[in-house]
């Protein structure tokens, strides 16, 4: 499994083009972003880079590995978000609603024990996706949902 910093490294060597605007970018020192792309080229088992003296660059093969890592930290970055939202989810009901009476009348319940967040804003469309992505724990609405996920 290759470690996500190394990517990180390729992705911002693509970007700035040499290893000191890497390291700069990165806070870390030139030798370590040296390290990390051998340590690239040893885990994936191809040559990623093109040495010369004093000079490195990327060759077609490195080109397309930076496009990759690029997904690969966004899809990460993705599954943070995603677990961070459905932990909150599990903490806390968040309700929102696409008319105002419903949220005037929670306004008034004195929920013990519930810790119950309330979007002011009325929301006004997709509503399946905000279920599924977990911004919402609730939603009333004045219309009715159909998704096999949703109840």
């Amino acid at each position: 499994m290759i470690d996500l910093y190394l990517l990180e490294e390729l992705v911002a060597f693509a970007k700035y083009g040499t290893l000191a605007k890497t390291a700069e970018s990165l806070a870390v020192t030139q030798p370590t972003v040296t390290r990390g792309v051998q340590k690239l080229e040893d885990e994936l088992g191809v040559k990623i880079f093109d040495r010369q003296p004093n000079r490195i660059t990327l060759i077609k093969v490195g080109e397309f590995a930076a496009k990759e890592a690029e997904k690969i930290i966004f899809i990460n970055q993705s599954y943070r978000q995603k677990v961070k939202k459905y932990a909150l989810s599990e903490d806390m009901i968040t309700i929102a609603a696409n008319a105002p009476g419903p949220l005037i009348i929670l306004n008034f319940l004195k929920l013990k024990g519930i810790k119950l967040k309330k979007q002011h804003d009325l929301i006004t469309d997709n509503f399946i996706n905000l279920l599924l992505n977990n911004q919402y724990t609730c939603l009333l609405l004045n219309q009715l949902l159909k998704h096999e996920k949703i109840t």
